[in-house]
């Protein structure tokens, strides 16, 4: 499970077996679990929260989009990386 990024004191990351799904991220202050807030990285340079599991507050998840905004082009090269394989975008 690779930590890409350490922001407002949340790691942000993917699992390591993602099973073919489109690019994403989940964020979390503590250990990685499955109800972890999930991300969409959009094709448009944007991103949609996929679900808040996590309950982040407002005003974090606008830190997390606002950090992860400037990055966009590194971490879909760092999954592409990762995974060995061409990017697919959930939208």
């Amino acid at each position: 499970m690779p930590v890409y990024l350490r922001t407002s004191g949340y790691k942000i990351y993917f699992w390591s077996n993602e099973n073919g799904e489109p690019i994403h991220f989940h964020a979390t202050k503590g250990d990685p679990d499955k109800n972890d807030s999930k991300f969409w990285v959009l094709s448009n340079g944007s991103f949609k929260l996929a679900h808040n599991k996590g309950k982040i507050p407002e005003k974090d998840l606008s830190r997390i989009f606002s950090a992860m905004q400037n990055y966009y082009a590194d971490f879909i090269n760092f999954w592409k990386t990762y995974h060995n394989q061409e990017v697919k975008f959930y939208e």
